[in-house]
């Protein structure tokens, strides 16, 4: 509904149910084995306290990410 992009960070949950459907939205998901671990069968409750999931994401992997929208975001404007 919004033209602005987005970067969602993934992990306790899974991006096949919670990913917003846009084209202007990106899902980054480590998908390791324990994840999703969190669902409405546990009460949203999960024993990890250590959320390897979101580790598993590194500052690179979202830097990568949002760099590589940028530069295709740059390419499309008039001008640069």
């Amino acid at each position: 509904m919004t033209p602005i992009r987005v970067v969602t960070l993934f992990g306790p949950e899974t991006p096949a149910l919670f990913a917003a459907r846009s084209p202007n939205a990106t899902a980054l998901w480590a998908g390791i084995a324990c994840s999703p671990c969190v669902n409405a069968y546990n009460n949203r409750q999960s024993v990890c306290r250590n959320n390897l999931c979101m580790q598993a994401i590194t500052v690179d992997d979202v830097f990568e990410k949002v760099t590589r929208i940028y530069d295709s975001l740059r390419k499309r404007t008039p001008g640069n």
